[in-house]
């Protein structure tokens, strides 16, 4: 299973997975690289939880919650003071966050709802906060985080990308 990474930016890093999702050991995968790059960039840190649209059962409601619209959407926002192991699993593991219905933004507070769900990725180039989103497809994960070196950042990413390289090559 081959991972691509490239650069976004001057400090964002694209993560490409397989676009071969039908094999349920692969979605497993999918969902493993996801979380272990969630829990990397959020564990122990304060962050907001965003969901665009949420369905009646979305993870976003089941952690304390509120619900605002804003330019004719509706969005779940979850503020979290510590994002802790359970929430970021379950975050991860999530149907909105592999359809890129989810994003997580650094801090509290967070309320620039048109950013956060960028339509390509010119206009991931305009964010400002650290961010993680998936892209609608589920092949490609975006972790922005402007106060990171870009080098320090795709360090970060490889070490996950070729764990699960070589593993999936055993």
């Amino acid at each position: 299973m081959k991972i691509n990474t490239r650069k976004i930016g001057d400090a964002g890093v694209c993560i490409e997975l397989p676009m071969y999702a039908a094999t349920p050991t692969v979605k497993l995968w999918k969902e493993r690289i996801l979380t272990d790059l969630l829990l990397m960039a959020f564990s122990n840190r304060a962050a907001t939880l965003v969901t665009v649209d949420p369905a009646p059962h979305a993870i976003g409601y089941h952690f304390p919650y509120q619900l605002v619209v804003s330019g004719g959407k509706s969005y779940l926002v979850n503020n979290m003071e510590t994002c802790d192991y359970h929430a970021l699993v379950k975050a991860g593991e999530s149907p909105e966050m592999c359809l890129g219905l989810l994003t997580v933004v650094a801090g509290t507070d967070n309320y620039q709802f048109k950013s956060y769900f960028p339509k390509n990725e010119d206009e991931l180039l305009h964010i400002k906060d650290e961010l993680f989103i998936c892209s609608p497809d589920d092949h490609r994960v975006y972790w922005l985080h402007p106060n990171r070196p870009y080098a320090g950042l795709f360090e970060a990413v490889n070490d996950i990308a070729n764990f699960y390289e070589g593993v999936a090559n055993f």
